[in-house]
């Protein structure tokens, strides 16, 4: 009850420049009537933090909300106080969930305040909308905040029984992300007139991006569509496993909305990209160990890749790929065996352990040769 008068009072906010992020994660996903999906209240602080309130609107009618439970943003760090809040599932409603820390600890280190799980009752569309959101610190004073809030899409059921979500993995392609916020490192988006039979080529610059350029033959003239890029700070969602290889990057390439990044509708696919010439000597590899991996249908998949170029601290390649999904950007030896601190052991184990037979092979046969010598000279 302190805590709910205290956020009360928060009408008057300071003016300070740094700002919170408050976000519904993922933003904007698809699925399927009938299943079960989450959503994130996530939490990125510019200061530090002591505790949070929101509410949160959504379609009754194609959403249920079956729980909410807490978030690692305040309970990895002390005792607190969480209140799911009052859910009705008629009005479309989430009033009042909260969570302090108690005492005067803070946080400064982004995470998840809540996961709310939903099911998915009917088809269409509903907003998520996030509304009366307060941010405090330790002495109950508002922090400025920016808050994004979220979609869902809802099909019927496909025969396959998988998600449209999960489609996204495939050469369809997808405008969506099914990311949490809290995984992507950069986001890059550029936009494009598609004309049929004309080359076209998506371009960008970001240092931050490894992507330099997306290439495809449109097969129809298909009008404005766009390319994005999430650089990754770990692998995707879509993803199980890892790649064979040192990983320089991973990354989701999404070309127009799901279903548009098909052999019906383009052709001739590259991805152009690059390297840092550091992070190549830092861990001992060359141009020719650099490889593109596409993930889809549940694997990994390693691209042809060609060395175009090398400039401004940085090698230049080139990938043709069959469709647009995750990707990993990794460095594996010539013979494909993964580069990392354990095979690297084992290889060099084995290197001296044949190095050694040689060397033993080698006196084996000089002894043999002495001993013949010796033998002749006694017979004669």
């Amino acid at each position: 009850m302190v805590f709910l008068l205290l956020l009360s009072a928060f009408a008057i906010i300071s003016p300070v420049s740094a700002e919170t992020l408050v976000i519904l994660s993922p933003a904007n996903q698809s699925v399927e009537v009938g299943s079960d999906f989450v959503v994130n209240v996530y939490l990125e602080p510019d200061m530090p933090l002591s505790g949070a309130q929101f509410d949160l609107y959504f379609d009754g009618s194609v959403l249920d909300v079956k729980s909410i439970s807490e978030g690692d943003l305040f309970s990895d760090t002390a005792t607190t106080l969480f209140n799911e809040g009052t859910i009705d599932n008629t009005a479309g409603t989430i009033l009042m969930a909260h969570s302090v820390l108690l005492g005067k600890d803070e946080v400064t280190s982004p995470g998840i305040l809540a996961t709310i799980k939903f099911e998915a009752t009917g088809t269409g569309q509903s907003d998520l909308q996030m509304v009366n959101v307060a941010v405090s610190n330790s002495t109950g004073a508002a922090v400025p905040i920016v808050v994004g809030d979220a979609v869902v899409h809802i099909s019927e059921a496909s025969s396959s029984g998988e998600s449209a979500s999960s489609g996204s993995g495939g050469s369809g392609g997808s405008g969506d992300s099914v990311e949490e916020f809290k995984n992507i490192r950069f986001k890059d988006v550029a936009e494009r007139t598609v004309i049929k039979g004309k080359n076209l080529s998506y371009t960008f610059n970001s240092p931050e991006n490894p992507v330099v350029s997306v290439n495809f033959t449109p097969l129809k003239n298909s009008g404005s569509v766009t390319t994005t890029i999430e650089v990754l700070k770990g692998r995707s969602a879509l993803a199980s496993d890892n790649p064979n290889g040192l990983v320089y990057r991973n990354m989701n390439i999404w070309v127009g909305k799901y279903g548009f990044a098909t052999p019906s509708n383009i052709e001739a696919m590259t991805i152009g990209f690059r390297v840092e010439s550091s992070w190549m000597e830092a861990n001992g590899v060359n141009a020719s160990a650099i490889r593109l991996n596409r993930h889809s249908d549940g694997k990994w998949d390693v691209l042809p890749t060609m060395v175009m170029g090398e400039q401004d601290g940085y090698v230049y390649f080139e990938s043709a790929t069959p469709g647009f999904s995750p990707f990993a950007i990794t460095a594996v030896s010539d013979s494909g065996v993964m580069l990392d601190d354990a095979s690297s052991g084992d290889s060099t184990s084995e290197d001296d352990g044949d190095q050694t037979l040689g060397q033993n092979m080698a006196l084996v046969l000089f002894v043999v040769f002495m001993v013949l010598i010796v033998k002749r000279g006694r017979d004669r």
